[in-house]
């Protein structure tokens, strides 16, 4: 797991970095990120993020459960092909809504 954010519904607001505070967000050593997953907020599907490596655009991925709900690994992971993340290349989470009431969690594995 490169990431696991929890954040408050007050930071999750359109244009901010999610990955911003996290110290994991940019590593000397090189890293694999093979998937995503999101939940939290009021509604399924009314928050999203798109999930950059440096400028590379990854995806954008929706929240599979509302409330303020872990991530689950064989559920809410949007898994993909392995993406190589070089040493110094920072991985950013932006947010592309306002979150609803309720936590925010991402998952970056």
């Amino acid at each position: 797991m490169l990431m696991n954010l929890h954040v408050l519904t007050a930071a999750a607001l359109a244009g901010a970095d999610l990955a911003a505070d996290d110290r994991n967000n940019v590593s000397s050593r090189p890293r694999v990120m093979r998937g995503v997953g999101l939940t939290g907020s009021v509604a399924v599907n009314d928050f999203w993020v798109d999930v950059f490596i440096g400028n590379t655009f990854v995806g954008r991925f929706r929240n599979t459960k509302a409330g303020a709900v872990q991530i689950t690994q064989d559920q809410d992971m949007v898994r993909f092909p392995p993406l190589y993340v070089a040493p110094g290349d920072k991985v950013s989470v932006i947010a592309g809504v306002n979150a609803g009431a309720g936590n925010v969690n991402c998952m970056i594995a």
